[in-house]
């Protein structure tokens, strides 16, 4: 797991439910110490820790919920201590306080956490297309070759370059030239498998990752893209083609590099043989 990966964790619903559970235990121990030691030790002052907690890992929201729950907590806490002695209004006015700073600090760190996760998103994807950019699909790329490996599975790399995109960026304007690259990412999307890594590398290159997938299937999975592309591109009246190269592998190999430079090989094989084709060689 990666640094940023562990401080921006993103739970599923069960891991949220845990959480929330805990934060809200953690609130309600909090609590018993508090009314325990009693005012003499500062220990109520430990009632924010599960309010930022839950923002910090669940958003601000639960943030809020954990909020409310210290404040009220807080106030039993103190009503416990001081029993009768205690006063309505200095303790709903001490309540409003604290849960005004709760709040105020959930804000702040669920803000932060925003922040920090978009920031790690665009570091990762593609700002045009919303696919992986080059360092992301290199990275997702090695864990899936690396599970392959494991597994003994087949593996291709497929390297796709689009034919003419200069003359489309040159004759209708980039605006258009970044409308046919959403076309394409898109396209992209909707056609692969959960287990597939597709990226764009830069420009009008793009690639995809196609872990445990035999050749003639890969061959089959290739055209069956290739059409939906070009129909793309001809609804749009657009002259592009796309020349693309796969390299297929009938056991994973050791060399993840080599694989990718192989299906980069094959691209520019194409490209140079007349371009508007899938060249497959299988290993």
């Amino acid at each position: 797991m990666k640094v940023q990966d562990a401080f921006l964790w993103q739970p599923g619903w069960f891991g949220r439910g845990i959480t929330l559970i805990a934060c809200a235990l953690l609130v309600t121990v909090v609590g018993y110490i508090h009314v325990s030691t009693g005012l003499a030790y500062e220990f109520h002052a430990f009632f924010i820790v599960p309010v930022l907690a839950a923002s910090w890992l669940l958003g601000t929201r639960f943030g809020y919920a954990m909020a409310i729950l210290a404040a009220v907590e807080w106030l039993i806490a103190d009503h416990m201590l001081a029993k009768e002695q205690s006063l309505i209004l200095p303790m709903l006015f001490n309540t409003a306080v604290r849960l005004g700073i709760f709040v105020g600090g959930a804000s702040l760190v669920g803000a932060i956490r925003l922040i920090l996760l978009r920031e790690s998103r665009l570091a990762r994807e593609d700002a045009l297309t919303l696919l992986p950019n080059r360092r992301e699909f290199y990275e997702r790329g090695r864990q899936a070759f690396a599970q392959a490996q494991r597994q003994g599975v087949p593996f291709a790399a497929v390297f796709i370059d689009l034919d003419r995109f200069k003359e489309v960026n040159d004759t209708l304007g980039h605006e258009a030239g970044d409308r046919l690259l959403k076309v394409v990412a898109t396209a992209m999307r909707d056609h692969v498998r959960i287990s597939d890594v597709p990226g764009r590398l830069g420009g009008d290159e793009f690639a995809l990752l196609l872990p445990d997938m035999k050749a003639d299937a890969v061959c089959a999975y290739m055209e069956k893209l290739r059409r939906v592309l070009l129909d793309a591109m001809q609804a749009e009246g657009w002259p592009v083609t796309f020349s693309i190269g796969v390299a297929s592998y009938r056991v994973t190999p050791q060399d993840f590099d080599v694989v990718l430079r192989e299906a980069d090989g094959l691209m520019y094989e194409v490209k140079h043989a007349g371009r508007d084709r899938i060249l497959l060689r299988e290993y």
